[in-house]
């Protein structure tokens, strides 16, 4: 584990693993989450890809912010990552809000950017969306994390998977509990005012939009405009997964990843012992 000074932001906590000397393949976590939740993709790629997570400011074990979260906000401190870690230009990988933050830091500095894996994310809201999302706000200050957490759950995953799995359920809920209730409704006043959509042509690099065909959330009709809206972005629906791909189904996703990442970035060839 590795902390850093953001200078006029905060204090970071970050983990990196795997081989240096490529581009490293940095994940970014959704709202209320951290980075511990990339398990599953650290043992899959560590092995073979330099691989970096932090947990964004107001999550996990990094500090507070001292303004209240932005999209700029989020993408200096993306920057400030990279530029601890001398890393760059990175493969991002964005779920939900970490791919909103993807895409505003892709448009912002493109020169960091390798790649943009976009999980059941989003590049803009309807009107009638942005007002559930400014009730989302109401509640987290009004009634509270447990009640947050309790509805969040029950957006997150399918039916299905919430009866198998009352484990990840459990881990989610003591997640967003621990968080601040001022802090997350700031996090869901800054999400409602993405609006990314005309601005998504000037992205240039390679691009994989993956959405789950049961997500509530981030409909498939999100990631397919996500993914005809900029240049070459390839998009796949993972059929009965809801919001959170890599966590539900890690074998589809990491089959994925490793697929994506080996067309635009491939590992060198491993000499014979």
């Amino acid at each position: 584990m590795t902390t850093l000074d953001v200078a006029g932001v905060t204090t970071i906590n970050m983990v990196r693993t795997g081989p240096r000397g490529g581009s490293p393949v940095v994940f970014l976590h959704p709202v209320g989450l951290d980075l511990t939740w990339w398990g599953d993709q650290f043992s899959t790629f560590g092995p073979e890809r330099d691989l970096l997570a932090f947990d964004m400011p107001g999550h996990g074990a990094s500090g507070a912010l001292t303004t209240p979260p932005s999209f700029e906000v989020m993408a200096d401190t993306l920057e400030a990552v990279l530029d601890a870690a001398a890393a760059g230009p990175a493969h991002l990988v964005g779920l939900s809000v970490g791919g909103m933050i993807a895409q505003a830091f892709a448009l912002r500095r493109p020169h960091l950017v390798r790649s943009l894996s976009l999980i059941a994310t989003l590049c803009t809201f309807p009107e009638p969306v942005r007002d559930v999302l400014r009730e989302r706000s109401r509640v987290a200050r009004e009634e509270g994390m447990a009640t947050i957490a309790e509805l969040t759950n029950e957006r997150w995953f399918p039916p299905s998977f919430r009866d198998q799995r009352p484990d990840v359920l459990d881990r989610a809920g003591k997640s967003l509990r621990a968080q601040d209730g001022e802090f997350h409704a700031l996090m869901w006043d800054m999400i409602r005012g993405l609006n990314l959509e005309k601005n998504l042509p000037d992205i240039t690099c390679p691009t994989m939009v993956v959405v789950g065909g049961s997500d509530g959330n981030s409909p498939p009709a999100a990631g397919e405009r996500i993914a005809e809206l900029i240049p070459g972005a390839s998009l796949t629906v993972l059929p009965g997964v809801g919001h959170f791909p890599p966590y539900e189904t890690p074998v589809a996703f990491n089959t994925l990843l490793r697929r994506f990442l080996a067309k635009v970035d491939p590992l060198p060839a491993k000499e014979n012992a």
